[in-house]
């Protein structure tokens, strides 16, 4: 998908930035890390590095990263780990933030379980994951579904729920497509 430009075109990520900054700001510090799991073409790490943190940028995919990207991890404290999320490096510290948007969805069913695990070994503190709950339209142009767990909201929320304490949640809308939870521990998580 990834060598297709209009694949490129948005970011989820950047959609949500502000929450993300409103639940956990008053909480980092500087030097803190974070891992952004499924990052993407990792448009968000410059708002990430703004906010002081180091940055791992984790993807299955080798070709998904923007160029602007790949020089700021020549450059700055940011380093790019080609993984599967159900199958992370050993080397892959814990660090203190986590960041997880319209990735889980893209996972094989039987492997997502295994990812919420292998990404709460590795979260210290909190994070926030988002969760598109339909299949999308982006599959037509490879002619293969790229949402491969499109479940609904109670099926995140439970199964989230056995991996972290979830401090807040998007509520069931009829129309809601994406869930947003604020997961997390050892912190105080400002409600947004």
């Amino acid at each position: 998908m990834w060598t297709l430009p209009q694949y490129r075109v948005t970011s989820p990520a950047l959609k949500i930035k502000e929450i993300f900054k409103r639940a956990f700001k008053p909480q980092i510090k500087d030097g803190d890390r974070l891992i952004d799991f499924g990052c993407g073409s990792g448009a968000i790490t410059p708002f990430f590095l703004n906010l002081g943190l180091s940055v791992d940028l984790i993807d299955i995919a080798n070709n998904c990263l923007n160029k602007e990207i790949e020089a700021l991890c020549h450059i700055t404290a940011t380093r790019f780990v080609q993984a599967s999320l159900w199958n992370l490096p050993d080397e892959l510290a814990p660090s203190e933030w986590i960041f997880c948007t319209d990735v889980l969805e893209h996972l094989p069913e039987s492997k997502v379980a295994l990812a919420l695990s292998e990404m709460a070994k590795r979260t210290l503190k909190g994070g926030l994951l988002q969760i598109y709950l339909e299949d999308e339209p982006f599959g037509a142009l490879i002619e293969e579904s790229l949402h491969l767990s499109v479940k609904p909201h109670e099926f995140w929320v439970d199964l989230i729920g056995k991996y972290w304490p979830i401090h807040a949640v998007s509520p069931k809308k009829g129309s809601l497509k994406r869930l947003l939870a604020i997961v997390g521990r050892g912190y105080d998580v400002n409600h947004t």
